[in-house]
């Protein structure tokens, strides 16, 4: 008999099961990857991409670095959002576990009648009890697991913005550390251009004093003059703001923080990493590893919900015992008992409630897809755009600087020229003018290409 009942129960269930319908999503990515990028040598492989910082040699570079990934905020916060991320995961993963719970309870009474009839009588009563409990939910279509999957999910993608924000930090460090440098070349540069104006207005006023030279050519050159002071005069502020800015990304207070200047560190970039496959990204790019683990918790959510349309089983298990103490003639009293039980639950009519939720959660799968495939064409267009800026501006560097040996010399050769009298001093000073212009430049185009090796190798996924 007791067969049949369990029998007709599980009949039920599966009768009710069958009648559940559900929309299965078929959902994959569009995007066909490349086999090479346009602008990127394949020739050799990358080396050290990670540490690309180490790539300059320069220790101070180095040390900052170091000191951002171990002190600065940002990273820190991720570092705590990913602690909060995988205890939440933690919590699903034992939510599929068995429940066991305790519980007592003690007392004690006394109770004095006195009806003047009957003799006063005093009695005390005292009592203990206690129980345990046990739940299980049976996770036979995957509830629980896929709860327990998309926090996973959602942790390792946490785990990944603890990367990106390691890359970002790295980068951030270079680049104003690289700033430094340039406005510090740059403030020394405008410092000659000026002193070489201020004598060629010298020579100017001498002439126009003996009558053979007019007032638009003094203020012309005192036009020039103002527009260096004019752009000198930011360039100590400029600096320091970017010394803060590293103080602060290394976790430092910005008042007493000192660099040491290397002038030399824009003067040899490391040469373009080479190497780099499109399917490598999906392995070195914070992002992209972050974006896939969204999906996949989406994935594990719209699980999930689709296990809503299921029985949900449970076993409960009560076990209680208690004692009680009577102070008469009756003695004392104790029991135990015990129950039980096999529950199940299955949705017959919810008013559409779980086919809208799967809805909500196809929806946001494709989102996730959607988001995904965005972030790869990103960063494929960002890593052939900053490849080929790269080696734009490596020609441009090689033609300043061969226009600056030219203007340096030509500066050399009128000075030489104008103490055998061959020509005059404000040929000399103009020629030198020009060469400390061309060095402007050369230093701007200098900084142009460390930041922009730096973005470079942030697309692929250096830095972290």
């Amino acid at each position: 008999m007791k067969i049949e009942k369990y029998a007709s129960f599980a009949i039920f269930c599966l009768i009710l099961t069958a009648c559940q319908n559900q929309e299965v999503a078929k959902l994959q990515s569009d995007i066909e990857l490349p086999a090479q990028f346009e602008y990127a040598n394949t020739a050799n492989k990358v080396t050290n991409i990670r540490q690309w910082w180490q790539n300059w040699q320069d220790p101070q570079l180095t040390a900052l670095i170091e000191q951002g990934l171990q002190h600065n905020l940002d990273i820190k916060l991720a570092q705590a959002r990913l602690a909060e991320t995988q205890a939440y995961a933690d919590y699903r993963q034992a939510d599929q576990g068995i429940n066991i719970g305790a519980s007592g309870s003690t007392g004690a009474g006394v109770s004095d009648v006195n009806l003047d009839r009957v003799n006063p009588d005093r009695k005390q009563i005292s009592d203990i009890y206690g129980g345990i409990n046990l739940s299980w939910e049976l996770d036979f279509f995957g509830k629980k697991q896929s709860e327990a999957d998309k926090a996973t999910s959602l942790a390792l993608a946490q785990q990944e913005q603890i990367y990106a924000a390691q890359m970002l930090i790295t980068g951030e460090i270079a680049n104003n550390y690289f700033r430094i440098i340039a406005t510090d070349k740059q403030n020394n540069n405008l410092t000659q251009q000026l002193t070489a104006l201020q004598a060629l207005k010298r020579y100017i006023q001498g002439r126009f004093n003996a009558g053979q030279a007019t007032a638009y050519e003094l203020n012309e050159i005192d036009g020039q003059i103002s527009a260096i002071q004019a752009k000198q005069s930011t360039l100590s502020a400029q600096a320091d703001e970017f010394q803060r800015n590293i103080a602060i990304l290394i976790g430092k207070a910005p008042q007493a923080f000192r660099l040491q200047k290397n002038r030399n560190a824009l003067i040899k970039i490391p040469n373009t990493p080479s190497g780099t496959q499109p399917s490598s990204l999906l392995d070195h790019r914070p992002g992209l590893r972050a974006a896939k683990q969204q999906v996949q918790a989406q994935v594990a959510n719209l699980a999930g919900k689709q296990a809503d349309l299921y029985p949900r089983f449970d076993i409960t298990f009560q076990g209680q015992g208690g004692y009680l103490k009577l102070d008469q003639d009756l003695g004392n009293i104790s029991s135990l008992a015990g129950l039980a039980s096999l529950g199940v639950q299955l949705p017959i009519f919810t008013n559409g409630r779980i086919a809208a939720n799967i809805e909500a959660a196809q929806a946001s799968l494709k989102a996730a897809l959607i988001q995904y495939d965005k972030t790869l064409l990103t960063a494929l267009a960002e890593v052939d755009s900053a490849y080929q800026q790269q080696y734009a501006l490596n020609n441009q560097n090689h033609l300043l600087q061969k226009y600056y040996r030219q203007a340096n010399k030509q500066a050399i050769d009128s000075e030489k020229l104008f103490k055998y009298g061959d020509k005059t001093l404000d040929v000399a000073l103009r020629a030198k003018i020009t060469a400390y212009s061309t060095q402007e430049k050369l230093i701007q185009s200098q900084l142009s290409q460390a930041q922009n090796l730096i973005r470079l190798y942030k697309s692929i996924g250096g830095g972290w």
